[in-house]
């Protein structure tokens, strides 16, 4: 398996269609838009070819089938606290995977939010899951140092550079 910063030309399809695939449409609530996914995978992918300080695509691939993406931002701020939020936008993998190669990937992804954020001096990091199964995946944040509240899991940096898995 191998991760590559996505590009626009060879991924963004790829993402999409994942995506499409575990996208919740609550239709009262949310509506999903494939269409302005399309675009902002697009455009993200294609900005980090020039500028990979402002948002991180990564995809990650197995013999040329995509089995995992994840998606970071930056710039984000709670309303009581003038540092600055690196928030994971997605930690996506292929549902057909055996648990032990999951969990894999989600710590490989948590490694590249940190070293992102880490190379980029954004002090908090924030993953979350909108998704109703999310206990795995907030204990695998939980074992890497991170503080879990509810669907919720914050590290400082610093911190989260201490526990990088090997």
């Amino acid at each position: 398996m191998e991760w590559t910063l996505a590009h626009p030309l060879r991924d963004v399809e790829d993402i999409v269609e994942m995506a499409d695939q575990y996208f919740v449409d609550t239709g009262e609530v949310l509506k999903k838009s494939k269409d302005l996914f399309r675009k902002n995978v697009t455009m993200v992918s294609t900005l980090q070819i020039f500028d990979r300080s402002k948002e991180f695509l990564a995809v990650c691939r197995d013999e040329g089938k995509m089995v995992g993406y994840c998606w970071y931002d930056r710039h984000g701020y709670t309303t009581y606290s003038t540092e600055e939020i690196s928030n994971a936008k997605f930690h996506h993998v292929d549902h057909d995977l055996s648990a032990r190669v999951k969990i894999r990937l989600i710590n490989e992804m948590i490694d590249q939010h940190i070293l992102w954020a880490y190379s980029n001096g954004v002090p908090i990091i924030c993953s979350t899951s909108i998704r109703p199964e999310f206990e795995v995946f907030m204990r695998i944040h939980k074992k890497r140092g991170f503080v879990v509240n509810g669907s919720y899991a914050w590290i400082r940096t610093e911190e989260g550079i201490k526990c990088l898995t090997k």
